[in-house]
């Protein structure tokens, strides 16, 4: 539905209108035009339009920016479109008309304009009246619709697509068709009837004692239609007056609406005519009054609905058909529309909070102000005076944030006070950005032994809340996906993994005790064989979200393993492959790209080859983000208020707290990052509300504030935490309340509950967050950083492929072996089965090979029985070995016959298990199929079992032969 995020709260529209942007300047005086119109003009001093040449030239002085604020257009007679020699050229730009056209009742005929209706966008200060328009147009493609926003919210209507003026006494009639790839709004009159300015201003227009006898021909299942407008004012009201539509609609009705189709106006006072559309309802948008056809041509039906039949109406049942039409010799004076700001002074105030939850229009965010009104245009400052022109209304601070907080004032209950006289109505433009300081109440500061307090609760808060989620402690969840695959080459799929990830990640970096002993190898576990099913699947790597694979690695390497260990799919190549990351509509796909890569200097083995992200890239990342962390705007274009700390903004800077240095100075690599971290820190602090918390800007339906957003207030403690800043800084303690308290808020730390639950949208953020500012505060790796994983396969397997290759080990290197060695036998059982078995192999062969164990006598000793000697490629390979236990004890063992290529890569294997008693021998047998070309060995040995994979005997080498 278009623009109905405004719809949610009128207040967070103001909320954004009054924020910290420059004071307005008019258009007339930041950029004088010296351009005139195209037009002629007459005695009067009119501009006149005589013919589509004529109409050629409005519209193209209005694509070219001319400003015909204050001048008057014309129409001086009927004009047929279809029998002129100069066709009518489209509008090409979406700019204004804020002049006033006046079509003294004359006709334009024969218009089949798809791209808008006779104005593209009529504004603030336009004016089109007496004009009657006959069509025939087919709107077949949105996206060409003259529109101020974007194609989303295309509107097309045939007296013009968009209006925050005024039309008034226009009519129309005629066909307008709609397919399938038209799939916008279409009207009789107005497409849309308001819309919003740069400042995020909305602008009401209006419509006034119009008729339309459109018959709508809709084929498309998202298109709306309505006979007069179809998107009316957001603010409740009537935009739409003493109008009525007589028109029917064929094909597809769903959307369909008699008066207006969108908005919160009443068309109370508008009729349609039911027996020619034939149905009527209740639940018409605006509740319009149907009327039979006999009604409809019954002046008293319309007397019941205010229309004004002495100056603006006449019925006859020789003209129109019966039904009402427009008085011609109307001789109703147009008043001049006088556009004027509002400059409102607030003074200070300490803030006294008022009951909870406290509204945004409660006495306690209410003060007092001075109005100033001062002229939109500077030719206007002398009426201003002559007319005593004024102000009042109610202001009140935006929200309980303790600083700098914009002023909030509801632009529709303004009043605007003035001399009556008959030639100037005086109208609000814009009020004035200001700001004024709820001041803090000057609690006392904490004691140390406070603070420490506060950090322990917190840490036993975030127990609280895994206890209460059951994190991590049953049976590991199912691994499922959902979505699509990408739709095209070089595009992305929507495909999400439903993997338990952050409940993983977030658990593991807080340390949580509640874990089931073994649930994060059973997870990894889980993952593996999750992941190899997808793959059979057929699900590529670009089908899936790039967030996904990012935040995979993070808890992969949070649980102290390796996603280098996943079999199925390469994740650190997919990561950092450029391709994937280029076309990846997820918004903060680069930020949780530079914490995964980062997790655990992974960066350190991406090639360096172009095709990959490199250590430069992340750089100017880091760079770009400072820079945009200055501005005032989030990830997904929002605008973000002073007093504000949104989601959008705070996550999309967040990685470069990770660079932040408090001593840079100019000059400096990342002396940008201090500038622009300082200044987030002065946002998190204008927006920390009286409770210690971040405000995220969010208000409710209801008025009331969403003070303790506990996501809002997560991502600022991760971006407080990274950047290793002071939590207990007097700039993040408000009224007395520090951080940690607005924290304690959403639990009950001594009967060990919380309000938070499985309902809740990813709760573990919470704890994410709160794990951010403990590791803060006690001086440890922020919550991205997992080199602080003790014990990990990451650095086993580093170390491992840092070795050189076995021929080229010497007993000189047998110390660095040792300690590989060493590293290893500290991991567990399932750490060490996690491993691919050529790292392992690679250890292990170093391990003989330095320890001189050729002659050591082994547990197991083996001894080969197998027939052949060698064996060809494409036969099948049956080896069988004597081994005799020499153990001391029993022993379980496994005899692997594994095949590796001509550079000692293991390739594949088969293995046979067996118990052999303590002196007792056993005959081993293993059997594979041997690849049909290519440079192998076989190699035969025996392990304890393949989770463990401890050498028990030495290695047996048995050539393959080429079959030629």
């Amino acid at each position: 539905m278009k623009r109905i995020w405004k719809k949610i709260s009128l207040v967070m529209m103001l909320i954004f209108t009054l924020m910290t942007f420059a004071p307005y300047t008019a258009r007339a005086d930041a950029s004088p035009s010296v351009s005139m119109p195209s037009l002629t003009q007459d005695t009067d001093g009119n501009y006149t339009v005589s013919s589509v040449d004529d109409l050629n030239k409005l519209r193209g002085d209005i694509d070219n920016g001319i400003d015909y604020s204050g001048k008057k257009v014309i129409l001086i007679h009927d004009i047929d479109i279809s029998k002129s020699s100069v066709p009518l050229k489209s509008f090409t730009t979406n700019k204004n008309f804020d002049g006033t056209f006046d079509g003294k009742f004359n006709t334009i005929s024969s218009y089949t304009d798809a791209v808008s209706g006779l104005f593209g966008i009529v504004g603030k200060d336009g004016i089109v009246e007496d004009v009657k328009v006959n069509a025939n147009v087919t709107v077949t493609d949105a996206s060409k619709v003259i529109t101020s926003t974007s194609i989303e919210d295309a509107a097309y209507g045939l007296i013009t697509n968009q209006s925050a003026g005024i039309i008034s006494k226009c009519s129309t009639k005629g066909m307008i068709r709609t397919n399938e790839d038209s799939n916008g709004t279409v009207a009789g009159i107005v497409g849309d009837s308001a819309f919003t300015d740069d400042d995020w201003n909305e602008i009401d227009g209006n419509i006034n004692n119009c008729y339309s006898n459109v018959t709508f021909d809709n084929t498309a299942d998202g298109s709306r239609c309505s006979g007069i407008c179809t998107q009316t004012s957001m603010n409740p009201g009537r935009s739409v007056d003493h109008s009525y539509f007589y028109g029917k609609i064929l094909g597809k009705s769903n959307k369909f609406h008699p008066i207006i189709s969108l908005g919160d106006d009443s068309a109370s006072t508008c009729a349609y005519d039911s027996d020619v559309l034939g149905f009527s309802s209740p639940s018409f948008m605006g509740s319009p009054v149907g009327y039979t056809t006999a009604q409809m041509k019954d002046k008293d039906s319309y007397i019941k609905l205010g229309f004004d039949f002495d100056k603006i109406w006449k019925i006859d049942p020789s003209v129109n058909d019966g039904y009402p039409y427009l008085n011609p010799d109307s001789s109703t004076k147009t008043v001049t529309k006088v556009v004027v700001d509002v400059q409102v002074t607030v003074p200070d105030k300490m803030f006294v909070p008022g009951t909870e939850p406290i509204k945004n229009t409660d006495d306690c965010l209410k003060t007092t102000a001075t109005f100033k009104v001062v002229p939109e245009f500077g030719k206007d400052a002398d009426l201003i005076s002559k007319y005593n022109v004024t102000c009042d209304g109610n202001v009140f601070f935006d929200a309980p944030t303790i600083g700098n907080v914009p002023i909030s004032i509801d632009s529709s209950k303004l009043k605007i006070n003035y001399t009556p006289n008959e030639d100037y109505q005086f109208i609000l433009g814009k009020v004035i950005p200001s700001t004024a300081k709820l001041l803090d109440n000057g609690a006392a500061a904490l004691t140390q032994d406070v603070e420490k307090q506060q950090v322990e609760n917190a840490k036993e808060v975030e127990n609280i809340l895994y206890d209460k989620l059951k994190i991590a402690q049953g049976d590991v969840p199912e691994f499922t996906w959902d979505g699509n695959k990408a739709a095209a080459p070089g595009m992305e799929g929507t495909v999400v993994l439903n993997d338990y990830v952050w409940e993983v990640f977030s658990s593991a970096r807080s340390g949580y005790t509640g874990v089931r002993k073994g649930f994060y190898d059973d997870w990894f576990k889980n993952i593996q064989n999750g992941l190899e099913k997808m793959k059979e699947a057929g699900i590529a790597a670009g089908d899936v979200k790039m967030t996904e694979w990012e935040k995979l690695v993070l808890a992969i390497t949070a649980i102290g393993y390796d996603p280098r260990d996943i079999k199925s799919y390469n994740l650190l190549d997919i990561i950092s492959n450029k391709n994937y990351l280029e076309v990846s509509p997820e918004y903060f796909t680069p930020q949780y790209d530079v914490y995964a890569l980062t997790s655990y200097n992974y960066m350190d083995f991406i090639p360096n080859d172009g095709k990959h992200i490199s250590k430069d890239d992340i750089e100017k990342n880091i760079h770009v983000w400072a820079k945009n962390a200055l501005g005032s705007k989030g990830a997904d274009g929002s605008v973000v208020a002073e007093n504000t700390a949104p989601d959008m903004w705070t996550m999309a800077l967040q990685p470069i707290a990770a660079y932040y240095n408090p001593n840079a100075k100019e000059g400096d690599k990342y002396y940008d990052v201090k500038q622009a971290m300082d200044h987030a820190f002065a946002q998190f602090s204008n927006a920390q509300t009286y409770k210690g918390s971040f405000w995220g800007g969010f208000v409710n339906t209801d008025g009331t504030f969403d003070l303790n957003n506990p996501w809002t207030n997560a991502q600022v403690y991760m971006t407080l935490g990274m950047a290793k800043a002071n939590v207990f800084d007097k700039e993040y303690i408000k009224d007395g309340k520090t951080i940690f308290d607005a924290i304690l808020e959403g639990f009950d730390a001594k009967n060990k509950t919380t309000q938070y639950d499985n309902l809740t949208y990813d709760p573990v953020q919470i704890c994410r967050g709160i794990d951010s500012l403990v590791r803060d505060y006690e001086g440890r790796n922020s919550i991205f950083d997992c080199t602080d994983v003790k014990n990990s396969t990451v650095p086993v397997n580093n170390a491992i492929a840092a070795l050189p290759n076995v021929d080229k080990l010497t007993s000189a290197d047998k110390d660095k072996v040792d300690g590989v060695e060493k590293s290893y036998d500290a991991l567990s059982d399932a750490q060490k089965s996690s491993m691919k078995q050529e790292t392992v192999g690679k250890l292990t062969a170093a391990e003989k090979k330095v320890s001189g164990s050729q002659g050591e006598t082994k547990p197991i000793k083996i001894t080969n029985l197998t027939k052949d000697s060698s064996f060809k490629l494409g036969n099948d390979a049956k080896v069988s070995v004597k081994a005799e236990n020499n153990s001391g004890k029993d022993k379980d063992t496994s005899l692997l016959v594994a095949l590796y290529d001509g550079s000692d890569k293991f390739v594949k294997y088969v293995c046979g298990k067996q118990t052999i008693k303590d002196g007792d021998s056993s005959i081993l047998t293993g059997i594979m199929k041997l690849p049909e070309e290519g440079i192998y060995k076989l190699k035969a040995f025996v392990w304890d079992s393949l989770e463990n994979m401890n050498p028990l005997s030495d290695i047996i080498d048995i050539p393959v032969q080429s079959n030629k």
